[in-house]
């Protein structure tokens, strides 16, 4: 995880110039709760500080493109004699869609497609086992934005990453809330 953070944030150092030159390209930041919902005997759904790190770029007032990096963080589940846990993280690329309701405050959406990555573990009393998941699926958002300035607008969404693993009778679907900043140039 630390090796996909570090080069999210290396990968937009560099692009920061790239996206100074290009006027409607932005960053972002978000921090929010992720929801991981697990499925299969004796499952629930956890909630888990997560964030993401983002780079778009709107065409148009209205359309554009998005594209980043998502941590949902990590669940486990240990009854005494087995342990289980999974993190997962996804990056996504999506169809972007912008409704300017006045100067400040517009809403959100936006379609694409995401590859999600879960690490599993499982241990007993007599083995180890673990292994690493990758799933695409399909990623809808809503949201809400609201222009601070001409540059930097606070942003709020739900997305919904579909299923992160469906593996042997284990499945587990994420989403997210979160907040954060998003900077255009």
């Amino acid at each position: 995880m630390k090796k996909q953070l570090f080069a999210v944030v290396v990968g937009a150092a560099l692009a920061f110039p790239l996206f100074a030159q290009a006027e409607g390209a932005y960053v972002g930041g978000n921090i929010g709760r992720s929801e991981l919902k697990a499925g299969g005997d004796g499952w629930g759904k956890e909630n888990k500080t997560s964030f993401k790190a983002y780079a778009g770029y709107d065409f148009t007032a209205n359309f554009g493109v998005e594209g980043g990096y998502v941590n949902f963080g990590k669940i486990k589940q240990n009854d005494g004699t087995e342990a289980f846990s999974a993190e997962t993280s996804a990056l996504y690329a999506a169809a972007t869609g912008t409704l300017p309701l006045n100067e400040q405050f517009s809403l959100l959406a936006k379609v694409g497609i995401t590859r999600n990555h879960t690490k599993l573990k499982l241990s007993d009393t007599n083995f180890n086992f673990s292994e690493s998941q990758n799933k695409t699926s399909a990623l809808i958002g809503v949201g809400a934005a609201y222009n601070i300035n001409k540059n930097l607008s606070a942003v709020a969404e739900y997305e919904h990453f579909g299923k992160t693993v469906d593996n042997n009778g284990v499945n587990i679907k994420a989403s997210q809330f979160s907040v954060g900043l998003r900077y255009k140039f």
